[in-house]
């Protein structure tokens, strides 16, 4: 029997990257998966290569979100798992005080608010079938700051906290939640700024700090199968959790 054997998830942002990836473990272990993807062509894409379920999402549209979630209860009866994904950062993001406003327009809607959109959808869902998983990514940029990317950094620092509030406000009523910090992961997004292995790497700038510890970069399956132990019912004990997969760049 698969690990999710029986459970229902709903991963946002499924047609590339780490959510791509887990959309793929997740079925494998056993789930029911409905891909929420902005990208038609890409969620579409993610849908037919892993036999999960597409439904186009905007995250940071409320009745989008909401759609979403009716959606999923359609096809699937209940909603287990909340893996969001969705999100990332972009090259022009600087210090406040030079960075353009516009930065801030997109990256706190795309990586705070539209978390926050699926877990009001979702979890209502989640309370009424007994209890879930809601997954949350965040980022290394929200442990120890992350020079210059002030936006990124304030927008994944905020949903540590959220999350933490998440876990507080409904234990009681059967529902986890977590977050995973990454390092800097490989998806397609980071290998269109960064070449990796065999290419040339920044020495200097964001990027750099990875390159001197040894399991800070990493493939998307990485954080894929740690969202695949808090999505199980192997994690019922951990709740609230932040959770480093950065290689120690936060700690030391």
């Amino acid at each position: 029997m698969g690990r999710l054997e029986g459970k229902t998830a709903v991963i946002t942002g499924a047609g590339t990257g780490i959510a791509k990836a887990a959309t793929g473990i997740f079925i494998r272990e056993g789930a029911k998966v409905m891909v929420a993807e902005i990208d038609e062509a890409a969620g579409s894409a993610t849908a037919a290569e892993t036999g999960a379920a597409f439904h186009r999402t905007d995250v940071t549209d409320d009745a989008s979100a909401a759609a979403c979630a009716a959606a999923a209860m359609a096809e699937f009866g209940r909603i287990d798992i909340l893996f969001n994904c969705a999100g990332g950062s972009v090259p022009e993001d600087s210090k406040i005080h030079e960075v353009d406003l516009a930065v801030w327009d997109r990256t706190i809607p795309l990586d705070l608010k539209g978390p926050m959109l699926m877990c009001r959808h979702v979890v209502p869902h989640m309370i009424a079938g007994g209890g879930g998983a809601v997954i949350n990514i965040s980022s290394v940029a929200a442990l120890r700051g992350f020079v210059p990317s002030h936006v990124y950094s304030a927008a994944k620092g905020g949903l540590i906290s959220y999350t933490r509030s998440l876990a507080g406000s409904y234990s009681d009523e059967g529902v986890r939640a977590n977050v995973i910090c990454p390092g800097l992961i490989l998806t397609e997004r980071i290998l269109a700024r960064y070449p990796g292995p065999g290419g040339e790497r920044p020495k200097e700038g964001p990027f750099a700090i990875f390159e001197s510890y040894p399991f800070s970069i990493g493939p998307p399956e990485d954080i894929a199968n740690i969202g695949l132990f808090l999505a199980s019912d192997e994690s019922r004990m951990v709740n609230g959790a932040v959770i480093p997969a950065e290689g120690g760049v936060s700690h030391y």
